[in-house]
């Protein structure tokens, strides 16, 4: 049984992927908590394609593979879709908060899908009224 929803920004993903970036360590154990099942992690489709396209080609046999088989099949993911409410409420916060799409779109998936915050490291988008708390892994591992 998975613990609280929550849904994980791209960057988390990227900085557990390489140990360089800041705050890699602190996202590795937030994510291997979701593989506990301390939290039920919701993830935008348009992080799986974020994910995809930041992926060398000789990467997608194997890490690509291995990382979108576990979000599929996973019970501590889900993988969840743009529909046209979640397009709406993204173009709504893109005009409204002044926030990117990609960002705005993710956010919006939070948002209806009634996740109780966005676990990110982007510090910018914790300061944008995005009506979603944003949270960073460090902050979610103290929990």
């Amino acid at each position: 049984m998975s613990g609280p929803d929550v849904l994980v920004d791209t960057n988390v993903f990227v900085s557990a992927r390489n140990r360089r970036e800041p705050g890699s360590g602190a996202c590795r154990r937030f994510l291997d908590a979701v593989d506990r099942g301390k939290f039920l992690a919701r993830v935008s489709v348009v992080t799986v394609a974020e994910l995809r396209a930041g992926l060398s080609a000789e990467e997608v046999p194997h890490a690509w593979r291995a990382i979108l088989t576990h979000f599929l099949t996973s019970p501590h993911y889900r993988v969840e879709p743009v529909d046209a409410d979640v397009a709406e409420a993204g173009g709504s916060l893109c005009a409204t908060a002044r926030v990117a799409l990609p960002d705005a779109l993710i956010v919006a998936t939070g948002l209806r899908r009634g996740v109780s915050c966005l676990v990110s490291q982007d510090r910018e988008l914790a300061h944008k009224p995005v009506g979603l708390p944003v949270r960073a892994p460090e902050e979610m591992l103290r929990r």
